[in-house]
């Protein structure tokens, strides 16, 4: 479903188009997939220029998909992807602005580390509660280990946040699973499920799924 979403970008601009298709080599976007459920209702927060959701909605006409950012730019071109598709919408929000709730899924791709520790009780406790309850969370991340694939990782956000703009945001900041096992549950998740989706990537990925109880 990854390929046939990006077609959708081929009429736009070619920074847009590369973006998103860097994204694709890059990202799990398989994996994280083969978790969605046909049908329900799902929203991604921090959707960029609405890859992943788009995907989602492709691969399961019968779910409903919203994907919010609070990158107008990238909103306008998500938005030029739907072409009048009914199970996928796109919006400038971010997440305390989502006035939607009973989600069966959210997705929080590569979002986190890019807000600060101080707001993550807020931003996961705004996540939970626009989910059902039993609902599940999708938050992917990049782990602290194996050091090698993690400075790079480093070095790459560097490069997109502070020289070429491509990432929006102050600041970054990864953190180890200790840590976001801990946040999760202060956010009253549970059933938390870790997995290592850096397999075949130079990027640490792993992946945190829990529930609303």
């Amino acid at each position: 479903m990854v390929s046939e979403a990006l077609r959708l970008y081929r009429p736009l601009p070619l920074p847009v188009r590369m973006h998103t298709r860097i994204r694709a080599w890059t990202c799990p976007f398989t994996a994280l997939l083969e978790r969605v459920p046909p049908g329900g209702r799902l929203l991604e927060v921090g959707c960029g220029h609405g890859l992943f959701a788009n995907a989602a909605a492709l691969g399961h006409p019968g779910l409903d998909v919203l994907g919010v950012d609070p990158a107008a730019e990238k909103i306008r071109w998500a938005e030029a992807t739907v072409d009048g598709r009914p199970n996928v919408r796109f919006a400038r929000a971010e997440i305390d602005e989502v006035h939607e709730r009973d989600f069966d899924l959210l997705a929080v791709i590569d979002v986190l580390y890019l807000v600060p520790r101080p707001a993550w009780p807020d931003f996961l406790g705004a996540c939970r509660e626009r989910l059902r309850p039993g609902g599940r969370l999708l938050l992917k991340e990049v782990d602290r280990r194996p050091r090698w694939k993690f400075y790079r990782c480093v070095a790459q956000e560097t490069l997109s946040l502070r020289l070429l703009g491509i990432t929006h945001g102050q600041a970054f900041g990864f953190a180890g699973r200790d840590e976001m096992t801990a946040a999760l549950a202060a956010a009253d998740f549970a059933g938390l499920r870790v997995t290592d989706l850096g397999r075949g990537y130079a990027t640490p990925h792993i992946l945190y799924e829990a529930v609303r109880a």
